[in-house]
């Protein structure tokens, strides 16, 4: 299955998804409105909401551009 058609993505999964570090991602968390719901010790994002967060995000300083040509694992 291609990461771009995932409805739920893990941490490793949204970062190759918006091209980010951990670091980064973990910044995002803490600093942005990122959405997120925690499992256990682990963490959720909906694609919906993710894609969402990003348009919302363009007047912010936490822009992000997707690139959805890159090749996926």
């Amino acid at each position: 299955m291609d990461i771009r058609d995932k409805e739920i993505f893990n941490e490793e999964e949204l970062q190759e998804f918006l091209g980010v570090s951990r670091t980064t991602l973990w910044k995002l968390r803490k600093d942005s409105d990122l959405p997120y719901a925690k499992v256990g010790r682990e963490y959720r994002y909906l694609k919906s909401e993710i894609i969402e967060w990003l348009k919302n995000s363009r007047s912010k300083q936490y822009q992000i551009s997707l690139n959805f040509n890159r090749k996926t694992r």
